[in-house]
């Protein structure tokens, strides 16, 4: 869970990285990966989040690309319409 209750499935996180490489150019996507891999490891980080949503936010046209093959991306920008 990060620190703002969302809880981070670190092995749908590990398939997204394996999608995105698999289907888009690693290059292009690098920094994406980066704090996907470090999501992975650390999901308790609310930092990364914000981390994500930045990098995410600087890919323009292959964010469409990026939701497709790792929907779980979605999942983590989303707000939740439930919080307090």
């Amino acid at each position: 869970m990060t620190a703002s209750g969302r809880r981070v499935d670190t092995a749908s996180i590990e398939e997204s990285i394996a999608m995105l490489e698999q289907h888009l150019d690693p290059l292009e996507i690098a920094p994406l990966i980066a704090v996907l891999r470090e999501l992975a490891t650390t999901p308790q980080d609310a930092l990364l989040m914000e981390k994500l949503s930045e990098v995410f936010g600087r890919l323009g046209i292959l964010q469409g690309a990026v939701l497709t093959y790792a929907p779980t991306v979605a999942g983590l920008l989303s707000d939740d319409p439930f919080a307090d």
